[in-house]
């Protein structure tokens, strides 16, 4: 299994959630001064991941849990886009129909 640096996981993520360090830090419960201490991490607490994961709303334990639910998420993410373009494509045929 390779090897996950969490803080820099975390970090990515926090990166895209558009909320301050100090928001942050409040939600957790941790000081501004811990948050640039858990980015730094490569290991956590799964107390403490669980709750980064509920205010960033992002399942980190799945990093954890191998390859196999990679292959999952990205399987529903492309059975989404099918059915999105099945619609779109029944959209067509009904405009063009009439």
């Amino acid at each position: 299994m390779q090897e996950i640096n969490i803080g820099q996981q975390i970090k990515q993520v926090f990166e895209t959630k558009g909320i301050s360090v100090t928001e942050f830090a409040k939600r957790i419960n941790k000081s501004r001064e811990n948050i640039y201490s858990i980015f730094s991490r490569k290991t956590i607490d799964t107390g403490l991941l669980l709750s980064i994961s509920r205010v960033l709303d992002y399942d980190f334990f799945k990093l954890y849990s191998g390859s196999n639910y990679v292959l999952q998420e990205e399987v529903q993410k492309l059975q989404e886009e099918n059915k999105l373009l099945k619609d779109y494509n029944k959209l067509l045929r009904d405009l063009k129909g009439k």
